[in-house]
């Protein structure tokens, strides 16, 4: 059955709407001193409203980490935004967190808050994670509306995981841009991928 889930994973991987619109982060925290990567890939950026994505997340304690990410949007726009996380709820099944941080895009910077970020814990290390974040544009005072975004994540078999990280996971998910980017009766859910590592 697991053999099965990733090669489902690969071949979603390798079609084109899997580059597609953003990464994501999670409610579980780092832990004290480690460092989580995703990575997000749009290659050649083959789609027109894709981005290609760095998210990180550094464990300051092991309930406060340091996140953020870095990308670079097909139309050549590149932003960044970073923050901190705090882990406020923490049990075998669920992981709940909130964070605040700033985005700085097109010399413009959006607040990031409140946010809402969540693991859920599955059998066998499998995972749905996403988050709920409001945007506030600082610049003009007034609020961009609200991003969701949820992804299942499925682990990769620890034979092909590289002895350097603690363990690789595959997400594929859907991701909802804040309404005020686009007309609210238009607005769609978008397809995303990426390869997370905890190192």
């Amino acid at each position: 059955m697991k053999i099965k889930i990733i090669f489902v994973c690969l071949a979603f991987l390798s079609s084109t709407v899997a580059y597609a619109s953003a990464g994501y982060d999670n409610g579980t925290p780092a832990g004290e001193g480690e460092l989580n990567l995703d990575i997000t890939i749009n290659p050649g950026d083959v789609i027109d409203y894709g981005q290609s994505y760095l998210v990180w997340g550094y464990g300051l304690t092991d309930y406060l980490d340091f996140h953020g990410y870095y990308s670079h949007e097909a139309k050549g726009t590149d932003q960044v935004y970073y923050g901190l996380m705090y882990n406020f709820f923490s049990s075998d099944k669920l992981d709940l967190s909130t964070a605040v941080g700033a985005r700085h895009r097109l010399k413009k910077t959006d607040l990031f808050f409140p946010q809402i970020l969540y693991t859920i814990k599955l059998p066998d290390e499998y995972d749905i994670v996403g988050s709920y974040v409001n945007v506030y544009f600082t610049d003009k005072k007034t609020n961009r509306g609200q991003s969701f975004d949820i992804a299942l994540r499925v682990p990769v078999p620890e034979s092909l995981t590289p002895s350097y990280v603690r363990d690789v996971k595959i997400a594929i998910g859907l991701f909802k841009k804040a309404s005020y980017y686009w007309n609210p009766a238009k607005a769609s859910w978008n397809p995303t991928y990426s390869i997370d590592f905890r190192f």
